[in-house]
């Protein structure tokens, strides 16, 4: 038996299988039991949010690992590995329990979310290979594309000019930066056992293990009432944070929009600009656009990711087709060449900029704005080509 599992009999006994439903009170007690392994905390604290151990006193191993993945978008042999550890301790068989088998679901979950595999920034693009080393291309100025010697990357972000990874390592601080750190942007030494990681413009935001946010850079977001955050979205005004439970909070008060972005539920992303307003993706596949009835994109179903490209907005459908639409409605639809993709598992976007991760590891780009493309030195895309396997982080 694993270490962690042994962490895990001992709650059992110690406290009884109660506090295998209560997240919370489970996580309090993990912060004593797994101080020093805070990626399997969190690993746990999902499955225990989920309603794993439930599904697992029913014997359904495979309806556990599912949940896992539709509410917290945990890649495949996580999944599988958080399930079998409390199976284990609970007694419950889970010999078929297959990891690669759990990689080929082509359920609503496995395209749940934009994984960080791919990150773009204003003239650079980064990502993550298989093996957790990072490459880059464009523009390198201020270093922003100097990720060569980068280990153990489990997800990537960029900003205006600077890059962001996150390490898969158990230890305190596992945030890497590098480039533009004119507003300290890329000052993440005291980032402490982060589970994600986020750049906006001259900005960089992580969440941590317990559900807090940090920031650093330009604009000094004040983030101490976010609490249970989930992942971390730009508004114009500062940043969303998405809780777990699918509410929202705000960075900036007395934000006019605040009002709104407080009575959202079911929030699975949000996506915004100044010009164009926010739109919002829920957990039914639909999609609301800010100060607009329901029925503003009533025609619009089965979505499962939405990224921002700042002259439109990009959605990707559970039958893993991807569409360019405009912010308003009135406005022409652009076709591109992005009406012929298939088989997308992940999107992502930003600058005008959108690439799209297929089932079979390959990228596909388009970009929104050509001109725009050549003025900012972020060459052209045919390098994504050549950039494979690309990780599938998150499913």
């Amino acid at each position: 038996m694993s270490e962690f599992s042994e962490i895990i009999r001992k709650m059992l006994a110690e406290y009884g299988e109660e506090v295998f439903r209560n997240a919370q009170r489970a996580n309090a007690i993990l912060m004593d039991f797994a101080v020093d392994n805070p990626r399997n905390r969190l690993l746990a604290r999902h499955f225990i949010e989920s309603g794993g151990y439930d599904a697992l006193k029913n014997n359904s191993v495979t309806l556990a690992v599912r949940r896992l993945r539709e509410d917290f978008s945990i890649e495949a042999n996580a999944a599988a590995w958080i399930t079998s550890v409390f199976a284990e301790v609970m007694g419950v068989s889970h010999q078929d329990l297959q990891f690669k088998e759990l990689s080929n679901f082509s359920s609503f979950s496995n395209r749940k979310t934009s994984s960080a595999s791919v990150a773009l920034g204003m003239s650079h693009t980064v990502a993550v290979l298989q093996d957790g080393t990072a490459i880059a291309a464009g523009e390198n100025d201020f270093l922003q594309c100097d990720v060569g010697d980068w280990r153990n990357v489990v997800s990537i972000a960029a900003g205006n000019a600077h890059t962001v990874a996150l390490l898969d390592l158990p230890t305190a601080n596992n945030v890497l930066a590098t480039g533009r750190n004119t507003f300290d942007q890329c000052d993440v030494a005291r980032m402490a056992n982060i589970s994600s990681i986020y750049a906006f413009d001259d900005d960089t935001v992580c969440v941590d293990v317990d559900g807090a946010a940090f920031s650093v850079g330009k604009s000094g977001f004040d983030l101490s009432h976010f609490k249970n955050i989930k992942s971390i979205a730009k508004h114009p005004e500062g940043v969303y944070g998405l809780r777990h439970d699918g509410s929202v909070a705000t960075s900036a008060a007395g934000w006019e929009e605040e009002e709104w972005a407080n009575s959202l539920t079911d929030v699975v992303q949000i996506i915004s600009t100044y010009v164009n307003g926010s739109i919002v993706l829920k957990n039914n596949g639909k999609i609301y656009k800010m100060g607009y009835p329901d029925s503003y994109f009533a025609a619009i179903n089965d979505v499962v990711s939405i990224v921002d490209l700042s002259d439109g907005f990009a959605i990707l459908r559970k039958d893993g087709t991807v569409r360019i639409l405009p912010y308003d409605r009135s406005t022409p639809r652009k076709i591109t060449a992005a009406d012929n993709w298939s088989n997308v598992s992940a999107i992502y976007g930003k600058y005008k900029r959108l690439i799209a991760l297929t089932e079979e590891s390959r990228l596909l780009s388009v970009c929104t704005d050509p001109e725009w493309l050549r003025r900012s030195k972020a060459d052209n895309l045919d390098f994504l080509d050549d950039w494979f396997p690309v990780l599938i982080a998150g499913g």
